[in-house]
């Protein structure tokens, strides 16, 4: 029995190592040619010609290298790595929309969190880049957030890390594949709520290894932050709520405010109801969110330095670690 514990832990260990260095190749190659493309951009500028502004330019130099070269490499790491196969389960309706309910409060608090931390390490000068991104309401950009992002991120952070590492244990390797989930996002303002959603996508993905369930939530909770309210402000009358004075308030200008403040006020209030849905959900259901043992379940001792202790794991970590660094002071 001894000796079997020590090849599963040396099997362990070869196989967190080989998922650490193909992360660590993910997240260089994107990170290097997202550097080139803003170096083109600083040539440009210095000729008269400001791409840097461009929403077109800082999509193709934001997810170019990510999904038309980082994933591909990625795959091509792990291609030879040995999958566990398992039979596929349905998710019923019921337990789907009440899982996604659950993501609508982690999502709230983490982005408290992330928010207030990000300003607080940064004398309050942080700017969330992907939020600034998102709301110049560029079609493409908004398309890749809500529908490739999700195909793109669930496929390598759920279905390729959970096929390989879920066999030594289920909770070791969902809370593998949510802070790779979380560090790859490489900002404080989305570190915390990846990390909790990226628990609950793993967790959905390991109870059905159907990847259509995660993805399908990814892709409503991306809908629900980013083109929701979107079409919220695009009803608010920032002008004239600018120029508003109480005492000078007319017939005219509340019929310009009014309506974009009700569909305001409504999604305050979904939003609320959401969260306040998702928290009794997961209180009262909580017991019924079991996890599965695994065929070759490390030991506790020393299973930390087994999954995280390999190079590649630690210079991925470093690597994220300078660019939350750069995202709060530049």
């Amino acid at each position: 029995m001894e000796e079997e514990n020590l090849v599963s832990v040396e099997k362990a260990k070869s196989c967190f190592g080989r998922l650490g260095w193909a992360l660590c190749a993910y997240a260089m190659v994107i990170v290097v040619l997202q550097l080139v493309a803003v170096a083109i951009g600083g040539v440009l500028f210095a000729m008269g010609v400001n791409v840097l502004e461009n929403a077109w330019f800082l999509w193709a130099a934001s997810f170019i290298p990510q999904y038309l070269v980082g994933v591909p490499l990625f795959l091509l790491i792990l291609r030879k790595m040995p999958v566990v196969e398992q039979s596929q389960t349905k998710l019923g309706g019921g337990k789907f929309w009440a899982l996604l309910l659950m993501c609508f409060p982690v999502m709230f608090i983490g982005n408290l969190v992330g928010t207030f931390l990000s300003g607080l390490l940064s004398g309050g000068t942080a700017q969330n880049g992907v939020e600034a991104m998102v709301s110049g309401g560029n079609p493409l950009i908004l398309f890749t957030v809500v529908i490739l992002a999700p195909l793109m991120e669930e496929l390598v952070f759920r279905k390729q890390l959970l096929d390989r590492c879920a066999q030594y244990g289920e909770k070791t390797a969902m809370v593998f594949s949510a802070l790779a989930f979380a560090m790859f996002h490489m900002n404080l303002f989305q570190f915390f709520y990846a990390f909790g959603m990226g628990l609950i996508f793993a967790y959905v993905y390991l109870r059905t290894r159907r990847l259509r369930y995660p993805v399908l939530m990814h892709m409503i909770i991306n809908f629900m932050g980013s083109v929701v309210p979107l079409w919220v402000v695009s009803n608010l009358d920032l002008d004239a709520l600018s120029n508003l004075n109480p005492q000078n308030l007319d017939q005219e200008m509340l019929a310009a405010i009014l309506p974009g403040l009700l569909i305001y006020l409504a999604y305050v209030v979904v939003q609320l109801v959401l969260v306040i849905a998702g928290l009794v959900i997961g209180i009262v259901m909580r017991k019924s969110f079991t996890l599965q043992p695994a065929p070759e379940e490390l030991p506790r001792e020393g299973r930390a330095k087994t999954v995280y202790g390999n190079a590649g794991f630690v210079l991925y970590a470093v690597l994220c670690a300078v660019a939350f660094l750069f995202s709060l002071f530049s």
